[in-house]
């Protein structure tokens, strides 16, 4: 059944998720040091001049998004600097479980075995299955992850697209059909991790692109600012040394 697009913004505008102004700027009393202002306006040029569109800046952290043609939605992305190591960073993300606290509206996250894919430490398959506001179908996909690292400039890469595969646990929702994210993690200072975050997803079904435009591209800063607060907790600071072995190439 088709739902009404005027439906689906209404739905969403009542719990809170479409902002009054997609391109206004965030602001707070959250201090950001300069040396974190320096390090994300230093990569803001490069990144304009790849066709990216500024979105805002919240704390530090700014936004962009991009039309690309291998997908109807908008692709977006965000840098910013955490004051944790690579190897706490590294230590968050890894945890998928503890991804759903941060992530766009993950209600479960998990790894899974499944017959198409061997799982390793570097290479593994994850089922996420998303909660989405009434009256908009839930949606559910699984990923293939892949972690690398560049050994001369300790950089380590996460990155994620879509699997196909039978596993269904959630036959009621909707099988997003294309995901694809990466996760740069770079040492700018013994204790302190520039995180650049870069995804683009279709989540199928009836829902405009213009609505999910508005819903999502910001999406990218909210989870580099949702790691920002995970990084203190007792379980991750105290990650000694990065994991990922499996050399960039």
């Amino acid at each position: 059944m088709k739902i009404s697009v005027l439906g689906i913004v209404f739905a969403f505008a009542i719990v809170g998720l479409i902002p009054a102004i997609a391109q206004e700027p965030v602001t707070g009393n959250a201090k950001v040091s300069p040396t974190i202002k320096a390090s994300s306006s230093a990569g803001s040029a490069e990144t304009e001049n790849l066709g990216w569109k500024r979105l805002k800046e919240h704390e530090g952290i700014i936004g962009y998004y991009r039309p690309n043609p291998r997908c109807r939605i908008d692709e977006s992305k965000a840098i910013g600097v955490i004051e944790a190591p690579v190897a706490v960073v590294e230590a968050v993300l890894r945890d998928v479980p503890g991804c759903k606290d941060f992530m766009f509206w993950f209600k479960e996250n998990l790894v899974i075995e499944i017959p198409e894919v061997k799982n390793t430490a570097d290479e593994y398959v994850t089922y996420t299955l998303m909660a989405m506001p009434f009256p908009v179908q839930d949606r559910d996909t699984v990923a293939r992850l892949n972690w690398t690292v560049d050994a001369a400039t300790g950089t380590v890469y996460c990155t994620g697209q879509t699997q196909k595969t039978d596993y269904r646990p959630h036959p009621k929702a909707l099988r997003i059909p294309f995901v694809e994210a990466t996760y740069a993690l770079k040492p700018v200072g013994p204790d302190r991790t520039e995180v650049t975050y870069q995804a683009m997803s279709d989540p199928g079904g009836y829902l405009p692109a213009f609505v999910i435009n508005l819903l999502s591209r910001d999406m990218c800063l909210k989870t580099i600012a949702g790691i920002r607060k995970k990084v203190k907790l007792e379980k991750y600071r105290h990650a000694a040394a990065v994991v990922t072995a499996t050399p960039k190439k």
